[in-house]
């Protein structure tokens, strides 16, 4: 009897200790590196007549203000989206985040190989890069860095990302751009200077245009139903990405590279 109760006492302290380990880990979810960090969100949306991108943004509000992420989320529309007033957010909100918490930027309007729109001219992903960068400086690296565009060729905005962290500069098709931006971020690139994880999701490939309604554009409807159903689910970030380039292929191709790719297995919400 004694030596029963002396296996019971000790199965419920390991029991008891796994319990206290498991609780004591904090979640690395989804959109962000910690539910309980301060993670930020800058949404942007700029129509030049396109119908549908104020309910492009408040989709995506919607999956950003879920409990899981908590993402404290700033909003900048048509005439507030100019360059330089972008930049300037971009910048402030990197630096407000603390250690542990991400950045999640977010586009929806027009676009080109080059950048996407802005209401007073071309933005290119290099100044956005830079904006950031800016805002990291003397803090280290976000511990997170998400990034969304829904807009035509957007598969090619993730080139001049690539060119713009000082790597390879070999040409890349539209085919392939993508899985050479993921293999060439390597240690020691600039881009370690201001993000140490990196989920980039682009509406379309690098020779597409994306698809616009009055029910919102096609690849952030089919991100918020894939969100919606993969939450239920509980599924992976992977299966989220997966489901949302199914819900678009009938329109074009959503392309996203995770930085390390094992983000994929993480949990889409907690």
């Amino acid at each position: 009897m004694k030596q029963s109760l002396s296996a019971l006492l000790c199965a419920l302290s390991i029991i008891t200790l796994s319990t206290v380990s498991i609780a004591g880990v904090t979640p690395r979810v989804g959109l962000v590196e910690s539910p309980d960090a301060k993670n930020v969100a800058l949404l942007v949306g700029v129509t030049y007549g396109l119908p549908g991108i104020d309910l492009d943004l408040k989709n995506v509000k919607e999956i950003a203000s879920h409990p899981g992420y908590r993402f404290d989320t700033h909003e900048l529309w048509e005439d507030e989206g100019v360059v330089a007033n972008v930049s300037k957010n971009l910048t402030d909100l990197a630096a407000s985040i603390p250690k542990g918490g991400t950045l999640f930027f977010y586009f929806s309007g027009h676009g080109s190989p080059e950048g996407v729109l802005m209401n007073d001219r071309l933005m290119t992903i290099a100044e956005i890069r830079a904006a950031i960068e800016k805002g990291r400086k003397n803090k280290g690296p976000l511990d997170r860095l998400v990034m969304m565009f829904d807009s035509c060729y957007s598969g090619a905005l993730l080139d001049p990302l690539r060119k713009s962290m000082l790597v390879s500069t070999k040409p890349l098709n539209a085919d392939s751009f993508t899985e050479n931006l993921v293999t060439e971020l390597k240690a020691g690139n600039r881009a370690e200077q201001y993000w140490k994880k990196l989920f980039v999701f682009a509406s379309s490939r690098a020779d597409e245009t994306s698809a616009a309604g009055a029910d919102g554009s096609a690849f952030t409807v089919s991100l918020r139903k894939a969100f919606d159903e993969s939450v239920l689910a509980k599924s992976t970030v992977a299966d989220f990405v997966a489901k949302t380039q199914k819900y678009t292929a009938q329109y074009h191709h959503p392309v996203a590279r995770l930085v390390p790719v094992t983000m994929g297995t993480e949990a889409l919400v907690p």
